[in-house]
């Protein structure tokens, strides 16, 4: 918990239980006032007892035991029991302290039962002991409280201010910040969808230049070396002439390769009539050929 969240808390359950306090005041406003009747009986000896005496101190607890016992209030008071608050021992002595509590309109009626209330306890204790060998009077008139002993105003108020706490520690506990931590994820949902989304951006990067490769150039293939032929010597025509009956000597030629190059001349149209080339024109076409020029 951070501390906004702490102060937050801590002032908030302070604020609810003076709340709870402001309830418990009003709530002790609303309610009747009853006020305490007091009244003391002392115990003395009847003088028809000798240990009457020695036994007055054990003899007040019994009495105020006496009077609180269930049967005494039904057999005595009836249906004024409603009054009756406590009775006890006043302060170790022979005394015997009886308190009553009732409204405003009821403090006569508790006046006249304090009045008839020393009769009634030597009555009841006369059947217990068999006998009387006390005496119980009345010390001083019925004393009747100034303020009001009920409501407790300042118990309510502290009953209050413990409510309230309590109650909101609880509610924060499981409705408080269950409902915060709902509240904060819708909150983060709203965020994320009405947020603009944000570019992404890549880091810049510089422009690649490509060079442009240049082309291999085309190489010619080598042309083959074409060699011609020597001249043959006179003597062997002569004596191959004379062999062939006469005929025209014949050159040996390689035939040509076959990458020569075509020309690309137009192609004269073959005409009708045949005209067979003369020796020199193959002469001249041979030459020609063996210096590429055809």
């Amino acid at each position: 918990m951070s501390e906004y969240n702490l102060k937050n808390f801590l002032s908030r359950i302070v604020l609810v239980a003076l709340v709870g306090a402001a309830v418990g005041f009003g709530y002790s406003l609303y309610l009747p006032r009853y006020y305490q009747v007091m009244a003391k009986i002392v115990i003395v000896p009847s003088g028809s007892s000798p240990t009457a005496g020695a036994n007055l101190f054990v003899e007040a607890g019994n009495t105020a035991e006496m009077v609180t016992s269930p049967s005494f209030q039904k057999n005595i008071f009836g249906d004024n029991a409603k009054f009756f608050w406590s009775a006890e021992q006043f302060k170790n002595s022979s005394t015997v302290e009886i308190n009553f509590i009732g409204r405003g309109n009821d403090i006569e009626t508790i006046e006249n039962i304090i009045a008839k209330l020393p009769e009634n306890i030597s009555i009841y204790s006369r059947d217990i002991y068999g006998g009387s060998p006390f005496k119980y009077l009345l010390v001083s008139d019925p004393e009747v409280s100034a303020q009001p002993v009920r409501p407790d105003v300042l118990k309510n108020v502290a009953w209050g201010l413990g409510a309230g706490f309590i109650l909101y520690f609880f509610y924060w506990l499981f409705v408080e910040s269950f409902v915060a931590g709902k509240r904060a994820v819708e909150k983060e949902k709203e965020i994320l969808l009405t947020s603009p989304a944000i570019p992404f951006e890549s880091a810049p990067t510089e422009p690649i230049s490509y060079e442009p490769i240049p082309e291999p150039e085309p190489t010619p293939e080598p042309m083959p070396e074409i060699f011609p032929e020597e001249e043959m010597e006179p003597a062997r025509i002569a004596s191959q002439n004379e062999a062939g009956g006469g005929k025209k000597p014949v050159s040996q030629i390689s035939p040509a390769p076959d990458n020569l190059p075509i020309s690309e001349a137009p192609v004269a149209p073959k005409t009708s009539e045949y005209q067979e080339p003369s020796d020199e024109e193959v002469k001249e076409r041979l030459n020609r050929l063996m210096r590429g020029e055809l």
